[in-house]
């Protein structure tokens, strides 16, 4: 149901201060930035974009450089419009101009705080230097976020991950395989208000040790990566709801339709979404009631481009620019996030004002690489598995498809027992109605492992048109189909 600006103030005053933080004012702003007028939002984005290019031209050297070389000067620059005379950064050239990326002195809260990088799960890992700043920022966002998805601050929050995404113990030690971490608040926004407890488990623990995990420590609110978030509602297909969870939220990987259905049945909630970048923090949240993603201004600035750097129109797809006014210490202007995303239409139906996109597609630069149709195939499984009647089903744990430099398809099936045969005739079914010619042959194998790719994040899709590095264990694990036949 649509919300408006009393609805969140009086969601807001569940949130508690803690007594140190008691006179802040950040939330609350926060929340009337929500809902203010289409021009007040235009113009606070173009006071942000001409603060941070004058900010850029005196402080940072390889912004200045790029003025020069353009022969552009900071005043050429006043609003959104003008962006368009920056080239697109990519993460090539964060890689190769780190340090010139960070401004000369420590002013403006430039002063690194603290360092994030990226998984590296679909390319080389980057480095950013992060400002306090940008961390307070993310602590505002995503308490607006769980303001939106309705979590209760006083519940149980609890979080499987990659250990180097969990709490450490004692601020230095990682969670091993078998541990628990425990908090007594939850992480970053509890350190500005009153929470319930918040319990972490690592994602390389295996998947009944997870479940058991989950049925022990009960938690009321539970974050994951979406495809492992999808792996646990396989793992309780008959007794999900018994958890009582009361939200979900699957980060870090595209959840499709068929995999939220799946997840939203086996736990009875609705699954909640974000996009961000490690880059950046958090760009923006999809709202519950418009099923669009909200873009969080105070943080960024998001465009979306056609192949010539230029502005799509609505209802077209396009590549996300992403530019950071938030992280001091390592400013980043038309970040290419590799990502692609939906033009939306019109205002959210929510009654939000924070500018939106519709739809958001995952690694434009892998997927660019497949062969066309490829996306059909994975869609047809994903439609098998949506339709397939739980009990056929019921014993599948994960799966993975691959895709061979010959077109070949291999489907890589983590399974409790013997799956029966009507799995997969129903699967080649799909398989065969995907498109008007003939399909590519499909090979159904069981094993008994799908390692983690590098950085911990589980591949659901992998081709060899696009393939991880070499050396990266969900590569190694699995031998070339020619020679496994």
């Amino acid at each position: 149901m649509p919300t408006d600006l009393s609805l969140e103030t009086a969601e807001q005053s569940r949130w508690r201060l803690r007594p140190a933080f008691s006179k802040i004012d950040w939330f609350d702003k926060s929340v009337r930035n929500e809902f203010l007028s289409d021009d007040e939002q235009r113009a606070r984005q173009q006071e942000s974009v001409r603060n941070l290019i004058a900010r850029v031209t005196e402080q940072v050297p390889y912004y200045r450089a790029l003025l020069k070389r353009l022969h552009l000067t900071a005043g050429d620059i006043q609003g959104i419009e003008d962006l368009v005379a920056l080239p697109v950064l990519s993460r090539e050239e964060v890689q190769e101009h780190a340090a010139e990326l960070r401004p000369e002195t420590a002013e403006h809260g430039a002063r690194p705080f603290a360092h994030m990088h990226t998984s590296g799960s679909t390319g080389k890992p980057v480095s950013v230097a992060v400002a306090r700043g940008a961390l307070e920022m993310l602590a505002i966002l995503k308490q607006r976020e769980w303001r939106w998805f309705r979590f209760d601050p006083a519940g149980r929050f609890g979080a499987i991950r990659p250990a180097t995404d969990l709490p450490k113990f004692g601020g230095k030690t990682l969670a091993k395989p078998g541990e628990t971490v425990q908090f007594r608040f939850w992480p970053l926004v509890g350190m500005y208000f009153m929470t319930g407890p918040f319990v972490g488990y690592s994602n390389r623990n295996p998947l009944d040790a997870q479940a058991a995990w989950l049925r022990q420590q009960r938690p009321d609110y539970l974050l994951m990566q979406a495809a492992e978030l999808e792996h646990l509602a396989l793992q309780f297909a008959d007794d999900g709801r018994d958890l009582g969870l009361r939200g979900c939220l699957a980060i870090s990987q595209q959840l499709t339709e068929e995999m939220r259905g799946r997840i939203e049945r086996t736990f009875g909630v609705q699954v909640q979404e974000n996009y961000g970048l490690n880059e950046v923090g958090l760009v923006a949240t999809r709202c519950p009631e418009g099923r669009r993603y909200h873009i969080h201004t105070e943080n960024c600035l998001v465009e979306i481009v056609d192949s010539l750097g230029m502005p799509c129109r609505p209802g077209e797809w396009g590549r996300i620019l992403v530019t950071s006014f938030a992280n001091a210490a390592m400013p980043l202007l038309r970040y290419d996030a590799d990502d692609l995303a939906e033009v939306a239409d019109g205002p959210c139906p929510c009654g939000r004002t924070l500018p939106t996109f519709a739809a958001l597609r995952g690694r434009y630069r892998r997927t660019a690489l497949l062969p066309p149709g490829t996306w059909e195939y994975w869609i047809a499984f994903q439609t098998a598995l949506y339709y397939m009647p739980p009990d056929v089903a019921k014993a599948l744990r994960q799966y993975q498809l691959h895709q061979y430099r010959d077109g070949n398809f291999e489907l890589r099936l983590v399974v409790a027992k013997a799956l029966s045969e009507q799995f997969e005739a129903i699967v080649r079914k799909y398989w065969g109605e995907a498109k008007e010619e003939t399909p590519p042959p499909l090979r159904i194998v069981t094993v008994a492992e799908i390692p983690l790719a590098k950085g911990g994040k589980f591949q659901n899709f992998t081709s060899d048109f696009a393939p991880l590095f070499a050396d990266d264990p969900a590569v190694a694990a699995f031998e070339p189909r020619a020679a496994r036949s």
